[in-house]
């Protein structure tokens, strides 16, 4: 202790850049988790998507496309994020909650399908639900909303390639 107390009265700077080596390196830290975070957020939005194209395009084993019919005798379906989208599709095709904003869940489930619209390059022949819809809507929206979604996009598919953590944004 004494020791330290000589050395601040020599080098009286020695403390402040202590502290600011050691709320540098929190900072630092912070950052890293909140980025760790953010990829979990946009790899789960692309795991959620591609589980939404599993289920209307190839036909999900539990729930299918909307255009095919189910076996009784399937088992269930091992794709991975599948399981939580299909109580989420369940919900939306079953509530009654027809209001602006709407519930949690259904708000949710108008973003991915908006999210995948956004993502899509084949609106016309997509089976996704109210893609083409989502496209027409997006040619009328404003300059600002616009910007927001690419920025989700870019993040979405930068979290499927791996890059997220090391892009500049």
């Amino acid at each position: 202790m004494e020791n330290w107390k000589l050395r601040k009265r020599i080098y009286p700077y020695i403390e402040q850049e202590l502290v600011e080596s050691v709320v540098e390196a929190d900072s630092k830290k912070q950052e890293r988790q909140r980025k760790i975070e953010e990829k979990k957020v946009y790899t789960q939005l692309y795991e959620d998507i591609e589980a939404l194209l599993h289920i209307c395009k190839d036909g999900c084993r539990t729930i299918g496309p909307r255009d095919k019919m189910l076996k009784g005798n399937q088992i269930a379906c091992n794709f991975p994020a599948c399981k939580g989208l299909k109580a989420l599709v369940r919900h939306f095709s079953g509530c009654k909650t027809r209001v602006p904003r709407g519930c949690g869940h259904c708000k949710r489930m108008w973003q991915l399908l908006e999210l995948h619209s956004r993502m899509c390059n084949e609106p016309d022949s997509c089976k996704v639900p109210l893609c083409r819809h989502f496209k027409e809507k997006i040619q009328q929206r404003c300059k600002k909303d616009e910007t927001k979604w690419k920025l989700l996009v870019n993040k979405v598919i930068a979290a499927k390639n791996g890059s997220y953590l090391f892009s500049s944004r």
